[in-house]
């Protein structure tokens, strides 16, 4: 038998597998739902409304874990303040058509003065967490240290340090030139 022959044959055994698959009956339409059935699980809310709402979540763990006394909620105030996370307002960064008629050296240029906001802002929450850090109590300072710890620790990882698809996040192996082949 020719190769031309095998292949109109096996493509003549699928064209005839997916036909008998558009020809099955359609299934019955579901039935109503009882009020004995189990409530459809609540979807995670995503966005920026969710991310501060639980950043705020976190702080207020975070405040009552910390235990301040009357003369460090000053510093507290202006602690969350500056590390309250900022919305960009409108017009701050250019829109995909504005940024598509661009040069390369202009959005080079835009990319630039973004990132020196961005830096810039990154500053002062570093400032201002040191200043608040240095009005916490050495107690105090064990705790904001493990209690901030394990908010970096969470991110992108689950309870066993590893990432949502099963693979530790490490560092770059400073020794490999060259990534390992996989062996599949």
């Amino acid at each position: 038998m020719s190769l031309l022959q095998r292949s109109a044959i096996v493509t003549a055994m699928l064209a005839s597998l997916s036909v008998s698959s558009f020809a099955q009956t359609p299934a019955a339409p579901a039935a109503a739902p009882t009020t004995q059935s189990a409530p459809a699980p609540a979807k995670k809310a995503h966005g920026p409304e969710a991310r501060e709402a639980h950043m705020a979540k976190r702080m207020q763990t975070l405040k009552a874990s910390l235990k301040l006394n009357a003369s460090q909620e000053a510093g507290w105030t202006s602690y969350m303040a500056a590390v309250k996370p900022q919305r960009p307002a409108p017009g701050d960064r250019p829109e995909r058509p504005d940024f598509a008629k661009m040069t390369t050296p202009e959005r080079i240029d835009a990319m630039a003065a973004m990132h020196a906001k961005h830096q810039a802002a990154m500053d002062q929450r570093n400032q201002a967490t040191k200043a608040f850090y240095a009005s916490l109590t050495p107690e105090q300072q064990k705790t904001f240290d493990a209690e901030t710890l394990k908010m970096h620790e969470r991110r992108g990882r689950g309870p066993d340090g590893k990432g949502p698809h099963g693979q530790r996040h490490q560092g770059p192996n400073p020794k490999q030139t060259v990534p390992p082949m996989d062996s599949k």
